[in-house]
């Protein structure tokens, strides 16, 4: 098929205030038009200095994306809503610089008419699907209307119609845009195209896609714009394009936890035994002794282990204290010299919370400073979360999904606002009233990794019971962890147990 019978180009007459200006194109045997600038850059471009979420429909994203983009732009390219349509229109875009906007001959959208004129548009090219004639004209007055018609085959090579100044290039956009999947932003991309702009479409999360992150990392202080098709997920994209493109990354690499890792821990409070194991040595033969263990689960596992250390930071205890908490906080100082030195040496800290009758936020809120660190997350420990007048041992605690949900909150927004790698975010749990509506746990937030942590103790069966028992309904988005008890269990698993018997195979590991 020739060029010609694919494309008609229309020649038309004045209509309403409108001229409808005719467009032809060379012949073969004519000689190539110079590609010389008619005049000063054909867009005004507009320098971008932050990162910022685009949502919406095809008309709302195409005109979003121009206005963020350009200050002015002489010439606008008009399109519907129709992929082959839009390549062609894609193509005239790019040889001139300008920005695709939405609109049929039946109606132009309300935000193409104000991108239209807040751009200070003297030329549209519409582009129209063959044997339309007729071009929309109240919407668009003053305005010199240039046609190009179109078979349903896109043309790759389209001319751009006479009478349309095509000024010089403008600089190339200094932005990276990420497009979600689903996405009508066909438009959209167009004009991030004509305008230089670094594009990447179908991300659904940043951070999982090497080539994405690759990109951003190698420009960690270029503006980011993510376009989806609402806010909140626009919202999320840009969360964790800003983790790939400036986070440090966690012991073992990338800034997500899982499922690129499964972590094995000592738990416990430095300098007191019977805590726990991690109690039982100073801090660098708690490394040593983590690693020992690191060194047995590797080879059971396809996934990098690293090594952890879960610190009981708030202790429960028998008294109320003079807070009447009975929750002893020990200062975040204490446990500086453990989190620097684990950080030294790859090892992922999990500061533990036993708040009593206090509230598990207070708490955490004691320990941002070490929370900011990288390489810290956080558990929450139900058991010891007491009533008004309740007292431990007396009842098993428990907390329910609002105090969890403003924690994970405050955590989110700490990730943000410091750009750090995702934490892990530790749920410990025996009995299902541990955690009352588990099922309304928020699991949304990307900067965070729910851990539900089963902590039962005793013969195997009864643990394995349990651990059906939690894992039964349990919520999307949470990944399961395990505890191994040295004096409780019995027997206790070896890592070739654990990992055999213990289904699914967990990915947060402890020992106590």
């Amino acid at each position: 098929m020739s060029t010609l019978s694919r494309r008609s180009l229309l020649a038309g007459t004045a209509v309403a205030g409108m001229v409808v200006v005719s467009a032809c194109t060379a012949s073969p045997g004519d000689p190539e038009e110079p590609d010389t600038p008619a005049q000063p850059p054909a867009a005004v471009p507009r320098p971008l200095a932050e990162s910022h979420t685009l949502s919406g429909d095809a008309a709302t994203l195409a005109a979003s994306t121009s206005a963020l983009l350009l200050d002015s732009s002489p010439v606008a390219v008009l399109c519907p809503d129709d992929p082959a349509l839009l390549e062609t229109a894609a193509a005239i875009a790019t040889r001139g610089h300008w920005p695709v906007l939405i609109g049929d001959a039946a109606a132009i959208p309300e935000s193409t008419t104000g991108e239209l004129s807040r751009l200070g548009v003297e030329h549209v090219i519409r582009v129209t699907p063959a044997g339309s004639t007729t071009p929309p004209t109240a919407e668009l007055p003053d305005i010199e209307m240039h046609l190009v018609a179109t078979a349903d085959e896109a043309d790759p090579d389209p001319a751009i119609p006479d009478g349309v100044p095509v000024g010089a290039p403008p600089d190339a956009v200094s932005a990276t845009f990420l497009v979600g999947p689903d996405t009508a932003a066909t438009a959209a991309l167009a004009t991030m195209t004509a305008l230089g702009a670094l594009t990447h479409t179908d991300v659904e999360d940043p951070r999982e896609d090497a080539t994405v992150m690759g990109a951003l990392r190698e420009a960690p202080q270029t503006p980011i714009v993510a376009v989806a098709p609402d806010e909140v997920t626009s919202e999320h994209l840009l969360t964790t394009a800003t983790m790939a493109q400036r986070a440090p990354e966690l012991p073992g690499g990338g800034v997500t936890v899982f499922p690129h890792r499964r972590l094995v821990a000592l738990y416990g409070h430095p300098n007191v035994p019977v805590l726990g194991l991690l109690g039982e040595q100073g801090i660098e033969a708690s490394i040593e002794r983590v690693n020992s263990y690191v060194e047995k689960y590797q080879p059971l596992v396809d996934e990098t282990v690293v090594p952890s250390w879960e610190i009981i930071a708030s202790v429960a205890t028998g008294s109320a204290g003079d807070d009447g908490n009975y929750s002893q906080v020990w200062p975040a100082e204490k446990f500086r010299p453990w989190v620097d030195a684990a950080k030294e040496a790859g090892v992922y800290v999990v500061l533990d919370l036993q708040p009593g009758r206090s509230d598990f936020l207070t708490q955490a809120q004691a320990y941002e400073d070490l929370l900011i660190e990288p390489h810290v997350g956080l558990a929450l420990d139900p058991e010891w979360r007491l009533g008004p007048n309740e007292r431990h041992l007396v009842r098993i605690g428990h907390v329910d999904a609002e105090e969890i949900n403003r924690v994970s909150e405050w955590l989110a927004e700490l990730v943000r606002e410091h750009t750090l790698p995702q934490k892990i975010l530790t749920l410990h749990q025996f009995r299902l009233s541990m955690i009352r509506d588990r099922d309304q746990v928020r699991t949304d937030h990307p900067e965070l990794a729910i851990v539900l942590h089963a902590d039962g103790q005793g013969g195997q069966g009864d643990k394995q019971a349990t651990w059906r028992t939690l894992k039964d309904n349990l919520p999307e988005g949470m990944w399961l962890g395990w505890k191994n008890f040295y004096d409780e269990d019995s027997p206790m698993l070896t890592p070739e147990q654990t990992m055999a018997q213990v289904e699914p195979q967990p990915w947060f590991i402890s020992y106590q």
